[in-house]
């Protein structure tokens, strides 16, 4: 199987009683806890994709806010808008640029909701202080200022209406400092040093996403959109995680690929679908793999068994799909399938089929792993219990399924 590991650090922001309030996200490359990013662009695109997508926000942060780094180049890219405005605060980099057209930036951005913050500050007003009143939080550097400066420092950041945030904080006397200093934020390895998470995904075939995102550019029809993504089943459950993820402001029970793409919404598709195109593997031009290949012929052939059953709707054969290729998504993912399931927030007879056994659901994916296992008497038995499909049915469906 063509897997990959992904990894991404959090450290913790606390206040002054050392209660959490948010996670600094920062990228990783290896498991060793270090930056090694060279690209800006990419690291904070990167963090991106693990924390919404292959991991999922509430997994990284659980209800507090993701301080994530962006450079200038992010800055004015679409990819900032579909952020969640009230979970994710923007930490511009040390070296950004206090032009106008940046400070109209984030001025817009403000407007919409989106909360910024000066990273890495070491005083330095003559570059940035024209940017002070266009942003919400200034990030100070305890680690490279003269304490001796740091009360200066901060008494001309009080003209400013910014929320202030002691950072490289390693010593109880730094914390003493700051607090005494009415400060309000903290972070440094004197509360925590960066943890590491880290988890497994399945490379996405460079030609699966240009296909997508090719139908999504040129305004294709949801169903032709949903139909592709039928043929990639770790995209699909991805694109069911973002969903239910905090990238959204409220959190539905998706029953279908298709709602999922109408929530989701056809402009945070072509962004998202950019972004895996982005960080994928420059040297993947791999097809799915054995494994994948299954999942989706489980979910295709459930599905097909659901439309010929008597009394069955289309919502019942989509829920049938999403069961198949969710069914193998432990193994994919390296994950207890119970906490993807909780992760995906399934409706119930998905997630009795998955988990039990249970349910008509049940049923149809227990038939499916039978056909597989070669046990023509448990599957005779099974069909019994099923309306609507016999034994040369069964056959004929399998043959599409694999087509």
């Amino acid at each position: 199987m063509r897997s990959q590991p992904i990894y991404l650090a959090r450290q913790p922001i606390v206040d002054r009683n050392g209660e959490l309030k948010g996670y600094e996200l920062l990228f990783r490359s290896t498991d060793e806890n270090a930056a090694s990013a060279d690209d800006n662009l990419y690291a904070t695109s990167q963090v991106i994709v693990n924390a919404f997508t292959e991991i999922g926000l509430d997994q990284v942060v659980g209800n507090s806010d993701a301080y994530i780094n962006v450079d200038n180049q992010f800055l004015f890219t679409d990819l900032i808008e579909t952020l969640p405005a009230d979970r994710v605060v923007l930490e511009m980099l040390e070296h950004s640029i206090a032009d106008e057209r940046t400070i109209e930036r984030c001025r817009t951005l403000r407007q919409m909701g989106y909360r910024l913050a000066i990273d890495d500050f070491v005083g330095n007003f003559s570059e940035l202080d024209a940017l002070l009143s266009s942003v919400d939080m200034v990030k100070i550097n305890f680690l490279r200022i003269d304490p001796l400066l740091i009360p200066a420092i901060v008494a001309t950041l009080r003209r400013h209406s910014v929320t202030l945030v002691a950072e490289k904080i390693e010593t109880p006397e730094q914390f003493r400092q700051a607090k005494e200093m009415g400060i309000e934020l903290f972070q440094g390895f004197h509360f925590a040093h960066p943890e590491m998470l880290s988890g497994r995904r399945e490379k996405p075939a460079k030609i699966a996403l240009l296909r997508l995102l090719t139908l999504a550019m040129d305004e294709g029809e949801t169903s032709a959109i949903e139909q592709e993504f039928k043929l990639h089943p770790t995209l699909s459950v991805n694109l069911i995680r973002l969903t239910n993820s905090a990238a959204l402001r409220s959190r539905h029970c998706v029953t279908s690929l298709r709602h999922a793409l109408i929530l989701l919404g056809r402009r945070q598709l072509k962004v998202w679908l950019q972004l895996l195109l982005y960080t994928a593997d420059r040297g993947n031009r791999s097809l799915s793999s054995p494994l994948l290949q299954l999942a989706a012929g489980r979910g295709k052939l459930m599905e097909l068994i659901a439309a010929r059953r008597s009394g069955t709707k289309g919502a019942f054969q989509d829920l049938a799909f999403m069961t198949g290729i969710l069914s193998l998504m432990d193994v994919v993912f390296e994950m207890p399938l119970d906490e993807i399931v909780k992760e995906l927030n399934l409706p119930t007879p998905v997630r009795d089929a998955l988990l039990e056994r249970n349910g008509e659901l049940g049923q149809l994916l227990t038939l499916t792993e039978q056909l597989e296992q070669d046990d023509s008497g448990a599957v005779a038995r099974s069909l019994n219990r099923i309306d609507g499909v016999d034994a040369k049915d069964l056959v004929e469906l399998q043959c599409s399924a694999f087509e």
